[in-house]
């Protein structure tokens, strides 16, 4: 039981710090001058170059810099970027939640519907009338 605790720890552990490192070296890449810390300016030169290559995104879709200087100091350190990072993985949880939600009220009426329709039908060609009459 301990070395089975140990080893799924140490798995943890290996997992975690793999997507820590994951998300530094993402935070790092608008870092220009490797001080751990990105300015407006690297910022903005960011959003401009790297961003703009999805054409799917809108300006809105964006990320905003009020959004990532959380203290207002004019620089986004790994802390403040992490922060951002798991408020926007929390909201689209959310919008899919919601979403899902929304799909499935929509099946759960369609399939309500279908069944009181089957009530006044005498076959599947008098149900199919009903519907695409």
């Amino acid at each position: 039981m301990e070395l089975w605790f140990i080893v799924s720890n140490s798995v943890v552990f290996g997992c975690v710090q793999e997507a820590l490192q994951r998300d530094y070296d993402e935070f790092k890449q608008p870092d220009i001058d490797g001080d751990d810390m990105i300015s407006r300016a690297e910022f903005n030169l960011y959003v401009q170059n790297y961003l703009k290559n999805y054409p799917g995104l809108s300006p809105d879709d964006y990320p905003k810099w009020e959004d990532f200087d959380k203290d207002g100091d004019g620089f986004i350190t790994f802390a403040e970027y992490e922060q951002q990072m798991a408020i926007q993985m929390s909201s689209e949880k959310e919008k899919q939640k919601y979403s899902r939600s929304t799909t499935n009220d929509y099946k759960i009426a369609g399939l309500t519907n279908l069944l009181r329709e089957t009530q006044y039908a005498d076959n599947f060609d008098d149900l199919f009338e009903n519907f695409f009459g």
